[in-house]
């Protein structure tokens, strides 16, 4: 049987907790069945796997010890490569760490393997390497990966070009858009709420634009307008967004979720009118469009993944804010209650499979 392998050296998938491990237990199932059971998907890893269902167990291939040398990983993959011949296409989530050992273990092995690297980061985007020290130092590492690429695996329209000025020219760059979790439950509060109530999701830190809300609710000082901030996700700067509150009129009222997994959103959307979304380099915005596929609007900063958006579904779901611009934040909150809440874009009813199906495409176009 033919093989398509997911590198998960750093474990990110096999730590990743039950929705990641089901949800790639999924594209096992939809490889499969596509192939008429002629390719099947592995992820290799390094991680304890007694605390994976044993319905997912064949799923994973530990291919060596846990270990914390970058290169005994290389080593490993290397000659868990060299010995299995049976292994099409190799699937590197990310241009970094994973990118790199890929890329060094293929090298190393003396095997032709097709290798298909994920770039999740819009890191080509203009200002992206020059926002943080970590940046810049991570962006010289994927110049490297892209510029020996031939397969790049992208998340929306705006990142492919961007990807495209750093790749290498015959670089085959697919658009494969993340698989969105879709709801369970579609039917959300059709009411404003009073104060109207403005959710944020994510991980809670300065690179995904947290330090913007100070001047999102400032807008609103001038106005009769009472709002309020929810926000379900955690992260380093928890502390930070505590700081930020105390800085905020008294009017504004907060409410902090904590983590919440994929099947305790319900929580949050359903006291959120609308979604906020502050990240400054974002690639495609997976909760912007599952809070569409419920029907709740979006305001966000302008953004490869949410430029994209806004193409796709128009002004009327997507608001583009920019500090200190003439179209203020109450402007905006004002159009969105003047609209329909809780019916979902249509466009959106099977967005979801369509991604699965697109991924397990792109997989079989590499090889």
């Amino acid at each position: 049987m033919k093989i398509i392998a997911i590198v998960d050296l750093r474990q990110v998938i096999v730590n990743g907790g039950k929705d990641v491990i089901a949800r790639h237990g999924l594209y096992a199932d939809k490889l499969s069945e596509k192939t008429n059971h002629e390719f099947a998907l592995k992820i290799l890893t390094t991680g304890e796997l007694s605390h994976v269902a044993p319905e997912y167990q064949e799923l994973f291939v530990r291919i060596g010890e846990n270990s914390r040398s970058y290169v005994g990983n290389v080593i490993m993959l290397r000659r868990f490569l060299s010995h299995n011949k049976n292994i099409k296409l190799m699937v590197s989530g990310d241009v970094f760490v994973s990118g790199l050992q890929s890329l060094f273990s293929q090298i190393f092995s003396g095997r032709k393997i097709p290798i298909q690297f994920q770039v999740h980061a819009d890191l080509a985007a203009k200002g992206w390497a020059s926002h943080t020290f970590k940046n810049r130092f991570k962006f010289v590492i994927a110049y490297f990966v892209l510029k020996n690429a031939i397969y790049i695996r992208t998340v929306s329209k705006r990142q492919s070009e961007n990807i495209r000025r750093i790749a290498r020219r015959k670089a085959v760059i697919q658009v494969v858009p993340v698989p969105l979790n879709t709801p369970k439950i579609l039917r959300i509060n059709r009411d404003f709420h009073d104060p109207f109530t403005i959710g944020i999701l994510g991980r809670m830190q300065k690179d995904r634009g947290i330090s913007l809300i100070e001047s999102f609710a400032k807008e609103f000082e001038k106005e009769s307008m009472n709002i309020k901030f929810i926000f379900a996700g955690n992260g380093p700067d928890d502390l930070t967004i505590q700081d930020f509150c105390t800085k905020f009129p008294r009017s504004t009222e907060f409410e902090n979720l904590g983590f919440l997994a994929s099947d305790e959103l319900d929580k949050f959307w359903n006291k959120s009118d609308c979604l906020l979304n502050l990240a400054p380099f974002e690639s495609y915005g997976r909760s912007m469009r599952e809070a569409i596929m419920l029907g709740i609007k979006v305001i966000s900063v302008p953004s490869s993944g949410s430029l994209d958006l806004f193409d796709e579904v128009g002004p009327d779901w997507v608001s583009l804010w920019t500090p200190g611009a003439k179209v203020t934040a109450p402007m905006m909150v004002r159009k969105i209650r003047s609209l329909d809440k809780g019916k979902p874009h249509p466009s959106f009813s099977d967005v979801s499979s369509q991604n699965v199906d697109r991924l397990i495409q792109s997989w079989l176009d590499c090889h």
